[in-house]
């Protein structure tokens, strides 16, 4: 008897052999039981050829059509009618109000597509399909402080569990909904090179271009050529991905694509609080590598700003001071 074809399957040139084969064993049959009576022989032969019949009607036109449960109408309208509107620029949401204690959600939209935007998410880390439910952007949406009164507790858990939903649909299902997407990220809009920029001792400040705003693009956009640019300083001790770091050093750096890394590396300064909001000049991400002969903190890594000229210094001041300015009263 031939293995089960599975159903939804074309029948390709292996089906068709195992096929073939079978059907020659099943004429063969009665000649290799002569000791069995020509009822009990007919029966198996009956019994052969019904499993044979099963096995080619299982080929179709090569189309899977999936579980059942996972072609719902009601599952395949989830992304559009909970997921997508979340995304959106402009429109209200713990998601979009969840910049700086996270990452902004719509920058995983690709192009609006739902299975674009949920394999971004999986190969930047925010979402963990072997445990949904401890996926991170689901924490980023309850640690969400939204500004407008319309967004409650109850607006914020139901966003929670819209995603987790949508996250659960998408790990019960997978390749039933979306085929492998190469690079689901896109590499073309990033704010600051894929490469790591030079970061030598003596090179002046970078600067950026300060369009005068505090919104989260420009603040973000900021980070990732004023901060995010010299991270070959730090290189390796506070790599997240370098295994032969010292232990005890804190693994704020992310790399990968310069997009999601810039804005994962963000987000790990401000998790960590190496940022001090109401005094930035005293932040840890300033003051550690700085000189202590120049009023730093003792830096187990080394000098990295030997002293307040140092253009990394000043770019980093820069962000620092821009961040403190936007989230002052």
């Amino acid at each position: 008897m031939p293995a089960a074809i599975r159903r939804g399957q074309a029948c390709g040139p292996r089906q068709s052999d195992a096929a073939s084969a079978s059907l020659r064993d099943c004429r063969g049959l009665r000649a290799r039981l002569p000791w069995v009576g020509v009822s009990a022989r007919n029966l198996l032969v009956v019994a052969c050829g019904l499993g044979l019949g099963l096995a080619f009607g299982a080929c179709n036109d090569g189309v899977d059509d999936g579980p059942g449960e996972c072609r719902s109408e009601a599952r395949l309208q989830l992304f559009e009618s909970r997921i997508a509107p979340l995304l959106r620029e402009g429109n209200q949401s713990a998601c979009n109000e969840c910049h700086l204690a996270g990452v902004d959600l719509g920058l995983y939209a690709s192009g609006g597509s739902e299975c674009a935007t949920m394999a971004c998410m999986v190969e930047a880390g925010i979402v963990d399909l072997e445990q949904p439910a401890d996926s991170r952007v689901l924490g980023w949406i309850l640690r969400a402080t939204p500004e407008s009164e319309l967004i409650t507790p109850e607006v914020v858990q139901a966003e929670h569990d819209g995603v987790l939903e949508w996250i659960q649909l998408h790990a019960e299902c997978g390749a039933d909904l979306c085929p492998p997407i190469d690079d689901p990220c896109g590499r073309e809009s990033t704010p600051a090179t894929c490469e790591t920029p030079p970061a030598a001792d003596g090179l002046p400040a970078r600067g950026f271009d300060d369009p005068g705003d505090c919104s989260d693009l420009t603040i973000e956009r900021a980070f990732g050529e004023l901060v995010y640019s010299w991270r070959g300083r730090c290189f390796p001790c506070h790599y997240d991905g370098q295994r032969l770091a010292p232990e005890n050093a804190p693994r704020w750096i992310i790399e990968g694509d310069c997009n999601i890394g810039s804005l994962s590396t963000m987000r790990r300064v401000l998790d960590d609080g190496l940022v001090d909001l109401e005094n930035p000049a005293q932040s840890l991400l300033l003051l550690k590598p700085l000189s202590e002969a120049a009023g730093g903190l003792p830096h187990e890594g080394s000098d990295k700003f030997f002293d307040t000229s140092d253009g990394a210094y000043q770019d980093f001041r820069t962000w620092l001071e821009l961040i403190g300015d936007c989230q002052s009263p």
